[in-house]
């Protein structure tokens, strides 16, 4: 299993990734007072919504993302979350 790690898109914005494949989001809400960081998890698994959270800090939303993510991975088939995948990268490409 590959580890998350951030990549810098914009003004205090990150892609998540697992290896190259994106799999959520974390951005600082300067709009909210007060401003807080916010997590979703953009991996279309389940018929649900998509898991989401808010921290305080960049630190503490990671871990809230990672918490999340490694949850949504345990219940999903390694074939659910190849199709995921392969469908979020073909709306990707166009």
């Amino acid at each position: 299993m590959a580890e998350l790690k951030l990549r810098f898109i914009g003004d205090r914005d990150y892609l998540v990734l697992e290896g190259e494949q994106r799999v959520g989001r974390i951005r600082y809400a300067a709009e909210r007072n007060p401003g807080i960081w916010i997590w979703i998890v953009a991996v279309h698994l389940t018929a649900g919504g998509l898991p989401a959270g808010s921290a305080d800090s960049r630190f503490v939303a990671m871990a809230q993302f990672k918490a999340a993510w490694e949850l949504l991975k345990a219940r999903t088939t390694p074939e659910q979350l190849a199709a995921a995948y392969r469908a979020m990268n073909i709306r990707d490409d166009g």
